[in-house]
């Protein structure tokens, strides 16, 4: 999984967890609802601005979508192997 994925993967489990549709997202942040998917889904990688909006709109801290370390331990070792 990739740092993307997985950022992706925790904006669309902080918005279910606090059931939020991507249209509701898309209206408070400011960003497009197929934009929003394709991150969710790891597909797009948003600027720190756009993250910023969707944080703001999640009301949820930066830690809670980056990647832990352990997290990010695991993502160098996979980008290594693959060389």
């Amino acid at each position: 999984m990739s740092v993307t994925e997985l950022v992706g993967k925790k904006i669309r489990h902080h918005r279910r967890s606090k059931e939020i549709t991507i249209q509701e997202l898309s209206r408070v942040c400011g960003l497009t609802v197929n934009y929003i998917s394709l991150i969710e889904k790891g597909e797009a990688n948003p600027s720190l601005n756009k993250l910023h909006a969707i944080i703001n709109a999640l009301e949820v801290h930066w830690s809670d979508i980056m990647p832990t370390k352990d997290e990010q331990k695991v993502i160098s070792e996979k980008e290594l192997s693959s060389y």
